[in-house]
């Protein structure tokens, strides 16, 4: 059996600065997810999928551009979308450029849903996130998962 052993220094750094990453932002998505549930009976990725269209033009993006920013594969995109048209949040129509590809957009009572959910999520991630966060640290965390971003596959 492998003995495993823990580095000094850099070694050492990285793995506790890896560790406090991967347990922190487990917990902040866990805590994020329960207070968009509770408060707008949303779930993160639905939020963020609806952000998306707030943002876009004419409120809508194909499912290939969704499914490329939320990095989702296409059949969990399928699932949830379908989820979102069920509940009126959002349309899902062929795409009249290109017959293969489909369209998404917000629908009025979306965009609501969206609103009425925004103001109490951005409390919240004021609460637990940006409070607790100089400027200074913010262009830091910016540009580091910037690079990191960069360097990922797409």
């Amino acid at each position: 059996m492998t003995e495993i052993r823990f580095g000094l220094g850099r070694e050492a750094l990285a793995q506790n600065a890896w560790r406090t990453y991967f347990e922190t932002s487990q917990r902040l998505r866990q805590a994020l997810e329960v207070q968009l549930k509770d408060d707008a009976g949303l779930d993160v990725s639905d939020y963020n999928t609806l952000l998306l269209l707030w943002e876009a033009p004419e409120r809508t993006l194909t499912m290939s551009a969704l499914a490329k920013k939320l990095v989702f594969s296409p059949s969990r995109l399928n699932y949830r979308i379908k989820v979102l048209v069920d509940a009126g949040l959002v349309t899902k129509t062929q795409c009249l450029d290109d017959g293969r590809a489909h369209n998404v957009a917000l629908t009025e009572a979306g965009a609501r849903a969206f609103l009425s959910a925004g103001s109490q999520h951005k409390s919240y991630v004021d609460e637990i996130f940006f409070d607790h966060v100089s400027d200074a640290e913010l262009e830091v965390i910016e540009a580091v998962f910037t690079r990191i971003g960069r360097a990922l596959p797409e």
